[in-house]
């Protein structure tokens, strides 16, 4: 039997911005390996970074998103 179970609204965030995050990293790397300029792959990269930061400081604070 398969069960569906729906994901909590926090770990739902997560996994948005941890997608953010590999997405960017994905597009670093390809972009590397072609000889392209990264710089804005990185900051893409940077900022999702950041988010997942403040979003796990705000989570273990113990406060509700």
């Amino acid at each position: 039997m398969l069960v569906w179970r729906t994901l909590s609204p926090n770990r739902q965030r997560e996994t948005e911005i941890y997608d953010k995050i590999c997405e960017a990293s994905d597009e670093v790397s390809r972009l590397s390996k072609e000889g392209m300029d990264t710089t804005e792959a990185l900051r893409r990269l940077e900022a999702a970074l950041a988010e997942f930061e403040l979003f796990r400081c705000i989570q273990y604070s113990g406060k509700v998103l």
